[in-house]
């Protein structure tokens, strides 16, 4: 299939955005647990996403531990950014109704649905281990459902059904393509 410059341009453009954003997005994983001193000196939040505020006081143990957990779901990310990545290559080189297009569409929308559960389930444990330097009666276990999760879910609904209307374009122009 032909498609405009303009479409293989913004496609490769957002293909390597993708891959920078999921090299960015690991980076970011181990910096916020091993260097949370850090963040505080760039301005940034210390608060991860289980509502745990990571400082340089937590024991290195603990908070490489928490990593080890946390890393879970952020492998998931990492690997929807990198099909997206892979996504937008093909989209560049004209493989908009590809099998392959459509399947890592549909795989860029699963993984985001599987972020948001296993980034809730992984709550309790990551929270748990943040607080554990502290005495008994002092540690917290935190689990939360976020606006960010709503809006994550929905998006993964919505990259759904824009690949099955995909799939099902595909299906229609292979059906019209063998009556000529």
């Amino acid at each position: 299939m032909k498609v405009s410059p303009n479409l293989v341009r913004a496609s490769r453009i957002m293909a390597w955005l993708s891959l920078l954003g999921a090299a960015f997005y690991l980076a970011a994983e181990f910096l916020v647990f091993l260097t949370p001193g850090l963040w505080g000196q760039l301005g940034a939040v210390e608060i991860h996403h289980t509502g745990v505020d990571i400082t340089a006081a937590i024991p290195l143990d603990y908070r490489v531990a928490a990593l080890c957990i946390d890393l879970i779901p952020a492998a998931l990310m990492v690997w929807a950014l990198v099909e997206l990545y892979r996504l937008f290559l093909l989209y560049a080189a004209g493989e908009v109704f590809s099998v392959g297009a459509l399947s890592s569409l549909n795989r860029v929308a699963a993984l985001m649905f599987w972020y948001v559960l296993v980034s809730f389930v992984t709550q309790a444990p990551v929270s748990y281990l943040l607080s554990l330097y502290r005495p008994p009666g002092h540690r917290e276990i935190s689990l939360g459902f976020t606006s960010h999760d709503v809006t994550f879910l929905f998006m993964a609904g919505v990259v759904l059904v824009i690949a099955r209307v995909m799939g099902e374009a595909r299906r229609v122009a292979d059906e019209n393509e063998s009556f000529v």
